[in-house]
């Protein structure tokens, strides 16, 4: 008999190898692994003997090898199709034909299922177990088993199987066993006639099968599909921007001259064209008369007007002369392609690339109106959009009150620049802002600014001179996680006089005016320290907002009635406004009348009783009437009898008999 037997070895010792002995790792996947290799061999043994298999107990036993049992039953089972081919094109034809579809008649197939039995053999103070395997038996021994050879373990096993020959041939007893033929719609879509469970495991594996092509859906659109349709769309408005005269096509970074009669009939809201060296930045920009606060077309929107995920590039709403404004706010998504303004983010992340930035320190913008047109960056920070994250620095500012305000809102933005640009600025320049998403913490910005060059300047920078700015100043959120402390921001004028500011070249005389930012606040940071949590965060007076009088203010008192504003005014603090009255009425068959007053402005309260005639506004109030349905009782009138009729006709010949007195006192009247 051709033995082979088999020592579990802990995970991690090195396994060695005889001609009728192996060692393999004591892991239940590692040994069915092991035996299904040594199954499917042409020579496999007629017995396996492991050893040291399980512990003492039949429980430890099956719980290691149940899985190998199951395994071994599969491997010589053949279970009989039951999987029917769906007619589709008979029920297309027959709901085509308005006639009952051919669907699938259930069927049954039976068949005599293998179930591997286990034998149970007795040892010294020990118990055994073997069990057939395709073509091989299979003996587990437990730990502390008696030290009986090969052999004689071999032949016990073989009486074991031969004396239960008649019952279990082959070490299986066979089962009758009976299975219905199903077609996929029967498989995967829940019938009347399956059970709860069927139905929610149903429900659920659609569910599942749905999430799952969504998802791959959205995979292949957003890594294959949208950036080759929005490549396909920028290729096509830069073949219509750089095509000349002839049909000639130019390179867009060497062409000083644009095509805009081209691109205004593609797109009238084409308000310029913006290129940066070494980027994927060449795109046109546009800008939509009915864009706010609440929603901006281009950000979902492509050139073309389509609805796009990569939108486009686009001025804000704020710069509200266009192009033309003394700050162009220009925004343009951060994909992962680097497309749009994903490339701003090459100047740097939380420190700044020098390399980079001396290879691009210039944009580049074209205009129908000024031609080739070159802005010197002179700042590229990052910016907090959720409060919780510092203060705010709010640079969506398109326009300013003074030259003042101007030039405190440039301060800011250079002392907040990862980068000391050799550029200088004063109060007459003109800047764009370009803005994009980057993720340097959650929801930042990455803004790059740049000046335009003046006239008879050159457009060359010294990039030399640059270098990157250690103190750069950043929301709370960055000294929270890297440590340090945020340097104090003082004011232009202030550092002027102190002699700080060295890129100013301007005239001091025309610095009239306020420097407030029309916008600025300061947010309570969360505290680093504990003793920082119970104090409150000063602010300078430049930030601190004035204190207003409540008592001075007016508010809105409006109380509505069946969807109508019944009152509708401004009222001084503390005035005494009477409610109107509100009057029952009928509509189909019920009744409505006045139930209680819906309030909003008057504290936790939310509602009101009706009784009261009168409120004192203190803020602004809104009420409107709450009514009680009320069904109205029908009562069924009695039909007439017939002295009814006659009481009627009594009454109609009086009255005939009376109205010709009547005339005839009006006559002798007259």
């Amino acid at each position: 008999m051709n033995i082979l037997v088999l020592s579990l070895v802990k995970p991690g010792k090195d396994k060695t190898e005889h001609s009728n002995r192996r060692e393999v790792k004591d892991l239940p996947f590692m040994l069915s692994r092991s035996l299904k290799k040594i199954l499917a061999q042409a020579d496999a043994p007629e017995l396996i003997i492991i050893e040291n298999a399980f512990r003492k107990t039949e429980q430890d036993f099956r719980a290691k090898f149940a899985f190998i049992v199951n395994n071994a039953e599969r491997s010589v089972q053949n279970l009989p199709n039951t999987r029917a081919k769906t007619d589709l094109k008979g029920i297309f034809k027959a709901l085509k034909n308005r006639e009952k579809p051919p669907f699938h008649q259930p069927e049954t197939v039976t068949y005599e299922r293998k179930k591997t039995h286990i034998f149970p053999i007795e040892l010294n103070f020990a118990t055994a177990y073997a069990f057939n395997a395709g073509k091989s038996r299979i003996l587990a021994l437990p730990e502390g088993a008696a030290d009986l050879s090969p052999e004689e373990l071999g032949e016990r096993v073989s009486s074991v199987f031969a004396e239960n020959s008649e019952l279990y041939p082959d070490g299986y007893s066979l089962h009758d066993r009976t299975l219905r033929v199903t077609t996929f719609f029967e498989r995967h879509i829940p019938l009347k006639r399956d059970s709860k469970n069927e139905v929610i495991r149903k429900s659920v594996m659609l569910a599942a099968m749905c999430v799952f092509v969504a998802a791959g859906y959205m995979l292949i659109d957003n890594l294959f599909l949208a950036p080759m349709q929005n490549a396909a769309v920028q290729s096509e408005i830069q073949t219509i921007a750089y095509q000349q005269e002839g049909g000639k096509t130019t390179s867009g970074k060497k062409s000083a001259k644009l095509n805009w009669k081209g691109l205004k009939a593609t797109n009238s809201e084409i308000r310029g064209w913006i290129t940066i060296n070494d980027t994927q930045i060449d795109y046109p920009i546009v800008q939509h008369k009915g864009d706010n606060k609440d929603y901006q077309f281009y950000l979902h929107h492509n050139f073309k007007k389509e609805s796009s995920a990569y939108g486009a590039i686009f001025i804000d709403y704020r710069s509200k002369k266009g192009m033309n404004s003394k700050n162009v706010v220009i925004h343009g998504h951060s994909m992962d392609d680097a497309s749009m303004f994903g490339d701003l983010l090459k100047y740097g992340r939380t420190s700044a690339d020098m390399g980079f930035y001396k290879k691009a320190p210039v944009v580049k913008i074209n205009t129908p109106k000024n031609g080739a047109e070159t802005y010197k960056i002179i700042s590229v920070f990052k910016s907090n959009v959720y409060t919780h994250q510092g203060e705010y620095f709010d640079f969506y500012n398109g326009s300013f009150k003074s030259k003042a305000q101007f030039m405190n809102y440039v301060y800011n933005l250079r002392i907040r620049s990862l980068i000391n640009c050799p550029v200088t600025v004063n109060e007459r320049d003109q800047l764009i802002t370009l803005v994009t998403c980057s993720y340097e913490f959650p929801k930042f910005r990455t803004v790059v600014v740049a000046r335009k060059c003046r006239k008879n300047e050159s457009a060359s920078v010294d990039v030399g001179a640059a270098k990157p700015n250690g103190s750069a100043v950043w929301p709370q959120c960055y000294y929270s996680r890297y440590g340090g402390t945020r340097p104090t921001i003082s004011t232009f004028k202030k550092e002027l006089k102190k002699g700080k500011i060295k890129w100013y070249d301007g005239n001091k005389k025309l610095l009239k005016g306020s420097e407030q930012l029309p916008t600025s606040y300061k947010i309570p940071t969360e505290p680093t320290t504990a003793t920082e949590s119970t104090t409150q965060p000063t602010t300078t007076k430049a930030t601190q907002k004035p204190t207003i009088d409540p008592k001075k203010q007016s508010y809105t008192i409006r109380v509505k009635n069946r969807g109508k504003y019944v009152i509708n005014k401004k009222v001084k603090y503390n005035t005494k406004v009477k409610l109107p009255k509100i009057k029952s009425f009928k509509k189909g068959s019920y009744t409505y009348s006045l139930k209680k007053w819906r309030v909003k402005g008057f504290g936790k309260r939310k509602y009101i009783s009706k009784g009261i005639t009168s409120v004192i506004v203190r803020g602004n109030v809104r009420l409107s009437a709450v009514y009680k349905k009320t069904k109205i009782k029908t009562v069924s009138k009695p039909k007439p009898t017939k002295q009814a009729k006659t009481s009627k006709s009594k009454k109609t010949a009086e009255k005939a008999t009376e109205a010709p007195k009547a005339t005839e006192a009006g006559k002798g009247d007259e």
